[in-house]
């Protein structure tokens, strides 16, 4: 269930990608992480807790948080509604 658009790629713009992302509720974007990317999420609408390795950060509306390059990170939707984000990957994903 999750939806991922590219707004933004690497052919557009050679310094860094956007995406827009949208999690139902109950999903959740497993663990990973971005080794040559710095990432930065804007909570567009929602709530998501933010696992950033072993720490858990809650996330509402209008927050913007940035995650280190090569950090590992997971997001879940635990609220009733659509949490919708923007990602901002610098330099871009391939």
């Amino acid at each position: 269930g999750i939806s991922m658009k590219g707004l933004l790629t690497a052919a557009d713009n050679p310094m860094a990608s956007v995406n827009v992302v949208q999690v139902p509720a109950g999903v959740e974007i497993g663990r990973h992480r971005h080794p040559q990317q710095f990432e930065t999420v804007w909570i567009i609408s929602g709530n998501a807790i933010l696992t950033l390795d072993q720490t858990e950060v809650s996330l509402r509306d209008g927050q913007i948080i940035a995650i280190p390059m090569g950090l590992e990170h997971a997001l879940r939707n635990e609220g009733p509604g659509l949490v919708e984000l923007l990602t901002f990957f610098t330099p871009p994903l391939p």
